[in-house]
C-alpha cells in the first residue's frame, strides 16, 4: 500500500516532511511555521485520521521545537569544549611521557653514570641542605636514606613503573569527557547543513560550521569496534583510544547475536533491505528500497564478515525507521533484546560511522566486558 492510500487529512509533502522530524528537535524559523501549521491540521481533523496520521499527532502532540539559532551556538560550544578536551588529552599524554623520561633518565644516570662514592656525596649534600633549612632532623635524615634504598630497588623494575604510569595516564583520560562530548555533537550537528565530511584520499575530516571537530585516517589498523552484548553498548576506538560509547541494540532470544570478531567487508548508504517473510507456508525474499514505508534498516548498512568459522546468514551494523527511531527503542528499552540479530544504533551515530570507519576495521562481539564486574541483568531478575 502507498503513502497515498494511507493519509487523508495530509498531503504526502506534508508527510514526508513531518515523519522525519524529532518532536523536541531545533529547526529554523520557517521550517517550524511548516511543521506548526501540520500539527495543527492534524489536530483540526483527529476525528478522519488513518492510523499512520493517528501514530504522527500523537508524536507530535507535545512536541516542542527548539530554535537552529540557539542550537548552533551550543553546538559550536560544544565543538570547542571538545577540540580542548582533545588538546587536553594529548598534552597529558606528552607531558607525562616527558616526565617519565626524565625520572629514567636521572635514574640511569644516577644508578650506572655516577660512582657509589659520587652518589653518596649527592645524597649527603641533599639532606645535609634539608637538615640546614629546618625542614629535617638527623634521625629523619636517616629514615630518608633508608627510605631512598628501598625506592632505588622499586626503579629497577621498570616495567612497574611502567605500568602505574600507565594506570596514572588511563584515570586522567577516564576522567576527561571527551567521548561524551563527541555523543553529543554528533546527535545535534546530523542532518545539520553546517554538517561537512570532507573525503580525502587518506583522510576522513568532519566540521560543523567550517571549524574542524576532527580528523581521522582512513587506515583499519588505527580502528576497532567492540560490542558488548550484554550491557547493551558499542565502543568505538581509533589509534588505540576510545572515541565513543553508544547504546546498541542486539539479537533476540531465538536471534542472538553471534559472539566472534568481524570485519567490515562492505558499506551503502541508503541501502535496500531484503526483508524474509513467510507468505502462503514459504519463506520469500522481499527487496524494500530506502524510503519505503516498510524500510526497517536506516541509512547505512555496514556488512559485517565473520573471521574464523562462518555463521549462517548476513549481519551488519544498521539504524532503523527514521520514522519510528523513538517507538523503537522504547519497546526495546533494556537495548539488549530487539534485533534479528544485527547490532543496531541510533542513527546519528551511524551516520558518523558509516562516514569514518574503514573496510577492514575489526569488529569484536562479546557476551560481556570483562573489565565489568556488575551483576547481570538476567541474574538479577531470576533473584527476585
Amino acid at each position: 500500500m502507498s503513502i497515498t492510500e494511507q493519509i487523508k487529512t495530509l498531503t504526502v509533502t506534508e508527510f514526508n516532511l513531518i515523519a522525519n522530524k524529532d518532536p523536541y528537535g531545533s529547526y529554523d524559523q520557517r521550517t517550524r511555521e511548516i511543521l506548526w501549521h501540520i500539527i495543527h491540521k492534524l489536530k483540526d481533523s483527529h476525528e478522519t485520521h488513518t492510523d499512520l496520521e493517528r501514530k504522527l499527532f500523537y508524536k507530535f502532540s507535545q512536541a516542542q521545537f527548539g530554535s537552529l539559532e540557539s542550537k548552533s551556538k551550543q553546538v559550536q560550544f560544544e565543538v570547542m569544549r571538545f577540540r580542548l578536551s582533545s588538546n587536553v588529552k594529548r598534552s597529558i599524554k606528552k607531558i607525562a611521557y616527558a616526565f617519565g623520561i626524565l625520572v629514567l633518565s636521572g635514574y640511569i644516570l644516577y644508578t650506572f653514570v655516577l660512582g657509589s662514592g659520587t652518589r653518596a656525596q649527592v645524597e649527603i649534600v641533599f639532606n645535609d641542605g634539608l637538615n640546614k633549612v629546618g625542614l629535617i632532623s638527623n634521625k629523619g635524615m636517616k629514615k630518608i636514606q633508608q627510605g631512598l634504598q628501598m625506592v632505588t630497588k622499586k626503579l629497577k623494575k621498570s616495567s612497574e613503573d611502567k605500568e602505574e604510569l600507565n594506570k596514572i595516564m588511563d584515570q586522567l583520560i577516564l576522567n576527561n569527557k571527551t567521548t561524551e562530548n563527541l555523543k553529543y555533537i554528533l546527535k545535534q550537528i546530523y542532518n545539520d547543513p553546517k554538517t561537512r565530511y570532507i573525503k580525502m584520499k587518506d583522510l576522513n575530516i568532519l566540521k560543523y560550521d567550517n571549524k574542524e571537530i576532527g580528523r581521522y585516517k582512513n587506515d583499519p589498523k588505527l580502528w576497532y569496534v567492540l560490542g558488548v552484548v550484554q550491557q547493551g553498548i558499542m565502543r568505538i576506538f581509533y589509534e588505540d583510544e576510545e572515541v565513543l560509547q553508544i547504546r546498541a541494540i542486539f539479537g533476540r532470544m531465538g536471534e542472538e547475536t553471534p559472539v566472534g570478531i568481524y570485519r567490515i567487508k562492505n558499506r551503502s548508504h541508503k541501502p535496500t533491505w531484503y526483508k524474509k517473510e513467510e507468505i502462503n507456508g514459504r519463506i520469500k525474499v522481499r527487496a524494500i528500497p530506502f524510503g519505503d514505508p516498510d524500510h526497517e534498516i536506516g541509512h547505512w548498512w555496514m556488512g559485517l564478515e565473520k573471521l574464523g568459522n562462518p555463521v549462517p546468514g548476513s549481519y551488519g551494523i544498521h539504524g532503523v525507521n527514521a520514522g519510528k527511531v523513538n517507538e523503537f527503542y522504547k519497546k526495546n528499552f533494556d537495548w539488549r533484546n530487539g534485533s534479528a540479530g544485527c547490532p543496531n544504533i541510533q542513527e546519528w551515530y551511524l551516520h558518523f560511522l558509516g562516514k569514518v570507519l574503514p573496510i577492514g576495521t575489526k569488529v569484536n562481539i562479546v557476551a560481556k566486558d570483562k573489565w565489568d564486574n556488575s551483576l547481570d541483568l538476567t541474574q538479577a531478575a531470576s533473584a527476585t
